[in-house]
């Protein structure tokens, strides 16, 4: 009875990594199409989201949007920023109650962080790679 237990728990563990990892593929970064960048290293994109980078190269200062959809929420900040959901909440929750800094702007959804974003020079966000169009540009992460 114990092996049962052990080979369905380790059964729905690679479950699990197996569904997280093929929806992880499906998180893009996003930025303007105007902006530069073709891509950037996975420690730049958690100082932006952390607030600890907060200009692009030519000097302008970074909108950073966070996507409030749950799926995409999740995987994001597990995948980019090695954090849980709850962690990442908490530490901007910290920010804008501290005066640490500006935390980012919430989106609702991929749509909402798509048509800000393609007015918007300096932004990045994230959302679900079947979501992205014409009016952004990804922003590859490696």
């Amino acid at each position: 009875m114990r092996n049962l237990f052990k080979i369905s728990l380790l059964t729905l563990w690679a479950l699990w990594l197996t569904g997280t990892c093929c929806f992880a593929d499906d998180v893009a970064l996003v930025i303007n199409n105007n902006n530069p960048l073709s891509s950037i290293s996975r420690r730049t994109a958690d100082l932006i989201f952390h607030g600890k980078k907060t200009k692009w190269i030519n000097g302008e200062y970074i909108s950073v949007l966070v996507n409030n959809s749950q799926e995409v929420y999740s995987v994001f900040c597990q995948k980019v920023l090695k954090k849980n959901p709850r962690q990442y909440l908490l530490y901007r929750k910290k920010i804008l109650f501290t005066g640490m800094g500006i935390p980012p702007m919430v989106k609702k959804d991929d749509e909402a962080v798509i048509a800000f974003i393609a007015k918007t020079r300096n932004a990045i966000g994230f959302i679900d790679k079947k979501s992205l169009d014409s009016r952004v540009k990804e922003l590859k992460i490696h």
